[in-house]
């Protein structure tokens, strides 16, 4: 069902509501009102058949002014002295008329054959000119069928039933055109998305207002659009980088055991025709499990297993690494006293391999592109709710307006062309920090070189 359709639904559905329970009030109020006001005017008439049997006796006759009025008088022993009509359709009986003598006023309906609806009546006590020795009193019981009351009360019923459908058959068109009024704009931009398009330039949606629900909405699906773009071009750019990477010491390997086989006689040459291809084997393995760390991080957001760590034993370790691994690389450890002061350890909720990995390739690249200069690697507060580790070098830095640009898998800065590497590291602890929902920054050091920021969200234990 379309949107249009329910709101339809959902506005004629309230609407007759409303109207229903408003019908069924003033119909009900109505009701309520014609029977006390029938019952008052029995009520008049049987007091009038009182005073005027009490004046005249039992003789005369009492104006009838009702459709269908009848009274009746009964004496303080029970026999009747008065009708106004030999024939009747209510007969009381002797209990009836002795509840009337008990509770002295009673209201009451009868239904009475040819009448649709019932008839109504009331009965009173009073004492007349003569009261009886013992107690009992005179009953008037005065009958009518409230014609007029009952046809305008049918009428009103019928008003209402139609008036209702007339107004919910109104409702129902108005509310039609309204919810194709309000809904054209989504109408709009589901015709540019079908409309098919011949231009070269990127789609996106336009809308009238950008300001109202429906520019949000265009909004949010062209900055979708802008960021599956953004992938796709990433993804080709990441494939072509990958391939280029991936043959260049596949051929490299293929040339030198080539050679090898044609040229190389005696063992040494053979010897070292095999250690060169065995080098760049050595090099295609390494990107093939940098491309492979990649691929398991960009998964691993739902199913990695963290725990609470304390920082400082995690930059510690890390530096312990690199230490093993460049024995002769000057590094600086710094832990500063906003960290020393705390009064429980500092500690972040994740997966302790991961961030060392991602540590440990950022200070690899520091040393990397420094050249044997020192590495000063700083632990500090960033705020109470984050900590900073900061990563600085002496190196050759990055070129401006490449800070972001050298994050994507495969792509090095442009100074960087006489340095090993396959432009992995840096994208590999961005990605491992992003899934520890921090933040990666590089920044130019003052005097040369590259300050790297990695800021990470603290857990409270």
């Amino acid at each position: 069902m379309q949107i249009k359709h329910k709101l339809i639904l959902w506005f004629s559905a309230l609407v007759a509501s409303i109207l229903l329970i408003f019908s069924v009030y003033v119909y009900s109020t109505y009701a309520s009102f014609r029977q006390r006001s029938i019952e008052d005017r029995l009520e008049r008439k049987a007091r009038v058949t009182e005073q005027l049997l009490t004046l005249k006796g039992v003789a005369g006759s009492v104006i009838t002014s009702m459709p269908e009025q009848v009274e009746f008088v009964y004496s303080p022993a029970d026999s009747l002295i008065y009708k106004s009509q030999d024939t009747n359709d209510f007969m009381s009986g002797p209990s009836f008329r002795n509840r009337v003598r008990r509770e002295r006023l009673v209201r009451f309906q009868y239904t009475s054959s040819g009448h649709t609806y019932p008839k109504d009546g009331v009965a009173l006590t009073y004492a007349g000119l003569s009261p009886s020795p013992d107690g009992h009193e005179y009953v008037a019981i005065v009958t009518a069928y409230d014609q007029d009351g009952y046809q305008r009360q049918r009428e009103l019923r019928d008003l209402f039933i139609v008036g209702n459908v007339m107004a919910i058959g109104l409702v129902i068109f108005l509310g039609y055109f309204f919810s194709r009024q309000a809904l054209k704009p989504l109408t709009r931009l589901i015709d540019q998305i079908n409309t098919p398009t011949a231009s070269k330039l990127p789609f996106r949606l336009q809308t009238e207002n950008p300001n109202d629900e429906v520019g949000v909405l265009a909004q949010a699906f062209n900055e979708l659009l802008t960021r599956q773009e953004r992938l796709v071009e990433n993804q080709r750019s990441f494939i072509a980088q990958a391939s280029h990477e991936l043959r260049t010491p596949l051929t490299t390997i293929k040339g030198w055991l080539e050679t090898s086989l044609i040229y190389d006689a005696d063992p040494d040459a053979l010897k070292r025709g095999i250690s060169q291809a065995v080098t760049e084997l050595d090099k295609l393995t390494a990107l093939a499990n940098g491309l492979l760390q990649l691929a398991r991080i960009d998964g691993l957001d739902a199913h990695l297993d963290r725990k609470a760590l304390e920082l400082v034993e995690v930059v510690l370790d890390a530096a312990d690494t690199l230490g093993q691994q460049r024995p002769g690389q000057a590094l600086s450890v710094q832990v500063s006293d906003g960290i020393i002061e705390q009064a429980t350890p500092v500690t972040v909720l994740g997966n302790a391999y991961l961030l060392k990995t991602s540590l440990l390739n950022l200070l690899d690249n520091a040393a990397k592109y420094s050249s044997g200069q020192p590495v000063t690697l700083c632990l500090e507060m960033d705020t109470d709710e984050r900590a900073r580790i900061r990563i600085e070098d002496q190196g050759i830095g990055l070129t401006p307006g490449e800070e972001e640009r050298v994050l994507q898998p495969l792509v090095r800065g442009s100074n960087v062309e006489p340095i090993a590497g396959f432009g992995i590291g840096l994208t590999l602890a961005h990605r491992i920090i992003t899934l520890h929902q921090g933040r990666l920054h590089l920044l130019p050091r003052p005097g040369g070189g590259t300050i790297t920021e990695v800021i990470l969200p603290l857990h409270a234990v």
